[in-house]
């Protein structure tokens, strides 16, 4: 069975690792998967000039749908920044598609603007089209209106590339991916914590004169030298689809998490090893990262422990994957 996959993501995005993580859950169950983007097997263009991104992605993927072969595969998961460029081409070969949606606009200003507006026509067009849709959790399938099949597809954590924390004495609070400034973390910079962030993004320069900031790097062994795990995330309502994929490698390497009350942990809302806080509460967010930094390390390698075994229980990408390969079975030709 051969899947075509089309995203405007590159492989070295940090947003890459879900498409990794489902793509090779899919292969093991026999999907032979091949990527449509800037760097991949078929490769497109998306302009990095304000404004063009968009327009010229669907451009590109329009043209290149339109001279590769089509028969060869049996279904599409197209991500809604591709629907409106590939839409047409599919409908024409016939070729059944999915959309994927796991990360909705969270642009503001007049970028904002635009963004919500393609999203909208994307899942517009998706609702008259699309044989069924992939999103991250409950809350983003109940925001949508459908009618045709739904895979439920969290964030999930290759367990094997994780080792589990040790603890410190001094306990050391972590928080990584995205540093741009919409992400709002000199509010949590700003808390006097023993903190390192990671990651890349526009607001690092700001943020490295507040606390510890180190680029991007190897996460695993980095979440294994700390002790907290932490999600803060602005009040937006936009906030409440944000992927818990760090939440699932925070687990994975064995930290109890403080994180922002986001769609996908509601099924971890009892666990011990998590707390949940109202997006954008500082109050409630530096208060729990305080509670777990005042417990003995005996105790917080306990918590990790129970963290690291629902990792293992409910958070690899074969578990967090498996409602999307049944769903594909049942719309491919």
């Amino acid at each position: 069975m051969k899947l075509l996959w089309i995203t405007h993501r590159r492989r070295e995005e940090m947003s890459a690792k879900s498409r990794v993580g489902i793509s090779r859950a899919l292969n093991n169950r026999g999907w032979e998967v091949s990527f449509m983007s800037p760097d991949g097997d078929f490769r497109v263009e998306r302009s990095s000039k304000l404004g063009n991104g968009h327009r010229s992605f669907s451009r590109s993927v329009s043209a290149k749908l339109a001279v590769i072969e089509l028969q060869q595969f049996s279904v599409a998961i197209v991500e809604w920044t591709a629907v409106e460029g590939a839409a047409a081409d599919l409908e024409k070969s016939a070729l059944p598609w999915v959309i994927m949606d796991r990360s909705p606009p969270v642009a503001t200003g007049i970028v904002g603007w635009f963004q919500r507006k393609q999203y909208r026509k994307a899942w517009d067009i998706a609702r008259l089209q699309s044989k069924g849709r992939a999103v991250k959790s409950e809350y983003m399938a109940s925001s949508q209106i459908w009618n045709t099949p739904t895979a439920i597809v969290p964030a999930g954590v290759e367990l094997s590339e994780f080792q589990m924390a040790t603890m410190n004495e001094n306990a050391l609070v972590v928080c990584h991916g995205s540093l741009d400034r919409s992400r709002e973390l000199h509010r949590l910079a700003s808390m006097g914590l023993n903190l390192l962030l990671f990651g890349k993004g526009d607001d690092s320069q700001r943020l490295s004169k507040l606390t510890r900031v180190e680029e991007s790097g190897d996460v695993a062994s980095r979440l294994a030298g700390a002790d907290i795990g932490v999600l803060h995330l602005p009040n937006r309502e936009v906030w409440r689809h944000a992927s818990p994929l760090k939440v699932a490698e925070f687990a994975a390497a064995g930290l109890p998490v403080v994180a922002s009350e986001v769609s996908g942990l509601e099924r971890y809302r009892d666990a011990e090893w998590l707390t949940l806080i109202p997006l954008g509460d500082d109050d409630a967010c530096k208060a729990a990262v305080l509670a777990l930094c005042n417990l003995s390390r005996e105790e917080r390698l306990r918590l990790g422990s129970l963290a690291r075994k629902e990792a293992e229980d409910s958070m690899s990408w074969e578990h967090c994957a498996a409602s999307l390969h049944e769903m594909l079975l049942g719309v491919k030709r």
